[in-house]
């Protein structure tokens, strides 16, 4: 049987590390965004496309080459790297660009995401506090306190938030702007 094949890499993904910079150098030109080490090893190590340690390998060589900068353990393409990701970029498959950036694009979407809910539990008396927000950047569109007798309880509230708030802010609009 044959070995399949993901974006035009057979089974066992990219073996060669100028490969993988040349990845991370188009991913992160791509998505205009620094990333975590983290976040480049759950867009290019999923599926088996890079192993986690050649993605850590091509990480270090990018910054000792002075093609990624890196602060707090956040990695961004310098003008080097995006030159080289600009030039080189042809040397990949396309169907393997277009996948890593999709890959990439729904992460960043994710974080995003889970950056604008937060439910904070704090002790409060006898019970717990449960502070919840929708928010983006520094606008927030609403807070709510629930107080929860027992810490599962607060927890349950502030995991329910965490999936709902959306909708939760969509009915509450819905409710409060009736006339």
């Amino acid at each position: 049987m044959p070995e399949p094949i993901l974006a035009g890499i057979p089974a066992g993904g990219m073996k060669e590390t100028y490969e993988v910079k040349l990845l991370i150098c188009y991913l992160l030109a791509s998505l205009e965004a620094p990333l975590t080490l983290d976040n480049l090893s759950e867009v290019c190590t999923q599926d088996g496309l890079v192993d986690y340690f050649t993605l850590c390998t091509a990480v270090r060589e990018l910054e000792e080459n002075g093609n990624l900068a890196s602060e707090q353990g956040v990695y961004a393409l310098t003008d080097l790297g995006r030159e080289a990701a600009d030039k080189l970029k042809k040397a990949l498959p396309s169907s393997l660009r277009d996948a890593i950036v999709k890959r990439g694009m729904r992460m960043l979407a994710r974080l995003r995401r889970e950056n604008e809910v937060s439910a904070d539990i704090r002790r409060d008396g006898n019970g717990f506090q449960v502070l919840c927000s929708l928010h983006e950047e520094s606008l927030t569109f609403f807070s709510l306190a629930f107080y929860a007798p027992a810490r599962e309880q607060a927890e349950i509230i502030a995991g329910n938030f965490k999936k709902k708030a959306p909708g939760i802010y969509q009915k509450l609009i819905q409710e409060l702007t009736i006339s």
